[in-house]
Parts: C-alpha cells; sequence; structure tokens
C-alpha cells in the first residue's frame, strides 16, 4: 500500500482546481477540553524539509496502515508554482482553504494475508481531531458548504481514479483554522505546533501525529553559521554545532 501521495497526483489536485472561482466558506464551532487520555499514546512527527515530507505522516501500527496528511494553505501555491501555474492566482483562488485547517486521512486494518479493510470516511471523520497548543480538541465539520465543499468534491473522484480503494476511502476533512482566542491552529510560517489525533482508530485509545511549526519547505532558507549547513526552520539551535540560530541566512 503506497503510503505516500506523489507529486504529481499532489500537483494534479491544484490544477484541477486552480482556474475555478468561488464564494465564502461557514463558521467555526466552538472548541472542547479534551483530559489526558489513560493510555500514553505513540507520538509521531515530520523532520524533513519536503514538503510531502514535512507534511504527510504516516501510519503504521498494530497491523494498521495509513496517511496524514496536513494540506496548509500554502501547499497550493507551492503547487500551482511546480505545475507552471501563478503562484498568486493559485493563492487567490483557494484563500478559502486559509480559514480552515484541512487534514486528508487514509486508514485500513491489514489481514496477515495482506488485504485491506478500510476505515470509511464517516468513520474517520468521528475518529479524527486536531489538537491545538494549548491542548483543546477540535472535531471536523460535519457538513461544508460552498468553496471548501467545492473542493473536496473535486478531490474526492480524483484520488479514487487515481488510487482505487484507498482513494475512495480517503477522508479529506475540515477542521476550524482558528482557536477560541482567534490564533491560528496550524500556521505553515509560524512558530508553534499541533497535532492530529486519532481516537480508538488503529488499536489504542489515542494516536498523536505532531507537527512543529514553521516548516522548512515554505520558510526562508536557513543555515547554521558556523558550518553552513541548512538547517530546519523550526530548529533554535543547530544539532551539530550546539551554537543559537537566527533568521539571518
Amino acid at each position: 500500500m503506497r503510503t505516500k501521495l506523489a507529486i504529481p497526483l499532489a500537483l494534479l489536485l491544484t490544477l484541477s482546481m486552480v482556474s475555478l472561482g468561488w464564494g465564502q466558506a461557514n463558521s467555526v464551532p466552538a472548541a472542547s477540553k479534551t483530559p489526558a487520555p489513560a493510555v500514553a499514546a505513540n507520538v509521531h512527527s515530520a523532520d524533513d524539509p519536503d514538503v510531502l515530507r514535512e507534511t504527510q505522516l504516516t501510519i503504521g501500527t498494530h497491523g494498521y496502515s495509513g496517511l496524514i496528511w496536513w494540506i496548509p494553505y500554502e501547499f497550493w501555491g507551492r503547487s500551482a508554482v511546480k505545475a507552471g501555474t501563478s503562484q498568486e492566482r493559485a493563492l487567490e483562488t483557494f484563500k478559502v482553504m486559509k480559514e480552515y485547517t484541512v487534514v486528508g486521512v487514509m486508514v485500513a486494518k491489514v489481514s496477515p494475508l495482506g488485504s485491506f479493510e478500510y476505515l470509511t470516511p464517516a468513520d474517520l471523520q468521528k475518529k479524527t481531531f486536531i489538537r491545538d497548543s494549548s491542548g483543546n480538541d477540535y472535531t471536523a465539520f460535519t457538513n461544508v458548504t460552498g468553496d471548501a465543499k467545492t473542493v473536496a468534491d473535486l478531490m474526492r473522484p480524483i484520488l479514487a481514479n487515481a488510487m482505487g480503494r484507498a482513494g475512495e476511502n480517503f477522508a479529506m476533512l475540515f477542521f476550524p483554522g482558528k482557536d477560541r482566542t482567534g490564533a491560528q491552529i496550524a500556521d505553515a510560517l509560524g512558530k508553534g505546533q499541533f497535532s492530529v489525533v486519532l481516537k480508538d482508530a488503529i488499536g489504542e485509545p489515542e494516536t498523536i501525529y505532531l507537527w512543529r511549526t514553521p516548516l522548512t519547505a515554505f520558510s526562508p532558507t536557513r543555515v547554521c553559521p558556523v558550518g553552513k549547513e541548512r538547517v530546519h526552520a523550526n530548529w533554535d539551535y543547530c544539532p551539530w554545532h550546539g551554537v543559537k540560530l537566527t533568521d539571518k541566512p
């Protein structure tokens, strides 16, 4: 089973939608505070400057396989540039996405003989949450309208054609873009962190998929002042030389 969406597919998604013009999105639900889980969860994180490696995390535990894909707003502009389309046009077209935290999820239970039993998009919507840096959990919208619905509707057949049953059971989920203080929950360019949390989905009460931001792929290049190696945008110190990093190239 492929657990990374290839660059051509990501570009296809962008090209299929970049020429459309849309309206406004709907409001967001209130956040709820969730107590710490009874059983310690495994924490997974992304640590690679490549766009897909930074935004996609693989599920591979307790006999389950799958993918968690955070699709930040900046992804659409980056994909458009790679496809030869204007970044400005793409970002204008997809500006509605900035109002949401968009996450794609695909999960399958793998039998001893290698067959896949997929969790349905409806099940994934109930079992998938996002958690802000303060520990507040947010549920996905049960229904989205307007621009967001257009994006979801366009992605569904593309994924199904490209990935078969895996694509048919890929859930594109829309969560609130801001926390209850008005701060952005998942900011690809700002310092912070957030998590996607699967609850009772893959053989344990809670599994956390953690992102620390900013993402290197969307940030200005940073280098160690001593060794001149390129370093990650979310690092504060060079791991090789122990020196404090600055934003200066």
